[in-house]
């Protein structure tokens, strides 16, 4: 469907939740998502990047770890660009309320959007498990080679959430409640078959608005679809203000 539907559709929405994948993160450099990312740190550490993301190697090889997160996490997760910007113009128009994510970069939230809701955590909100003192990335990647509280002298937790660890039930209930209660669903940079995308069965509103880089058979379920260079698209779907 045509960019200039997607556009009328967001124009005339003053409710609008987005469902906000991968895609445009790898678009903006963040090398955790290219396709060969795990081969390369296979051959850098000798293990996938699903093994060293977990709770035991964390608590037994922390040294490891932190390498792995500040070189090759914190150290690449990119830039915010044009569609991280087109959400912050929705929000300061009063038409976005709320992105949910799988994400942890951080990208929208350093794009300036308020309303984020991080379901896998924030790589700016590391934390000790200990006193409960919150670290920006900064300091993870200042703080070699392991990063301590500085209040306590607890091993920093990433703010990550690594596999064996319980997700925050909070957030997904806070983002439940903020799909449910949407006027348009706008899903950019996932398909709706995707873990994320499938989120769009507790949708009640009007329409479904897609966006991504390749099509899926899932795809049929959106009331508008545009496939392609996503960054372009929003930027013509929502432009700058005059």
């Amino acid at each position: 469907m045509s960019i200039q539907y997607l556009r009328k559709i967001l124009e005339g929405s003053s409710n609008i939740v987005c469902l906000l994948g991968r895609a445009p993160a790898a678009e903006q450099g963040c090398d955790l998502y290219r396709e060969d990312f795990s081969y390369d740190v296979e051959e850098k550490y000798g293990r996938s990047p699903t093994e060293i993301c977990s709770t035991t190697f964390y608590h037994n090889r922390p040294m490891a770890f932190y390498r792995f997160y500040r070189e090759d996490i914190l150290g690449r997760r990119g830039e915010p660009d044009e569609c991280n910007y087109s959400l912050k113009r929705m929000e300061d128009d009063g038409r976005l309320h709320g992105i949910i994510t799988r994400g942890f970069f951080d990208l929208s939230r350093r794009a300036g959007c308020r309303d984020v809701i991080q379901l896998y955590g924030n790589v700016d909100r590391n934390f000790c498990p200990h006193c409960g003192k919150v670290f920006p990335a900064e300091y993870i990647l200042t703080h070699t080679p392991l990063p301590m509280c500085d209040a306590c002298g607890t091993l920093v937790h990433p703010g990550i959430a690594l596999s064996g660890e319980m997700l925050d039930s909070r957030l997904m209930t806070q983002a439940i409640e903020r799909i449910s209660s949407a006027g348009v669903l706008l899903v950019m940079g996932c398909s709706l078959q995707s873990t994320l995308g499938s989120m769009a069965r507790y949708f009640n509103g009007d329409r479904i608005a897609l966006v991504n880089r390749v099509s899926n058979y899932s795809d049929q379920a959106a009331d508008c679809v545009c496939i392609g260079d996503i960054e372009k698209i929003m930027r013509e779907a929502y432009p700058p203000h005059d």
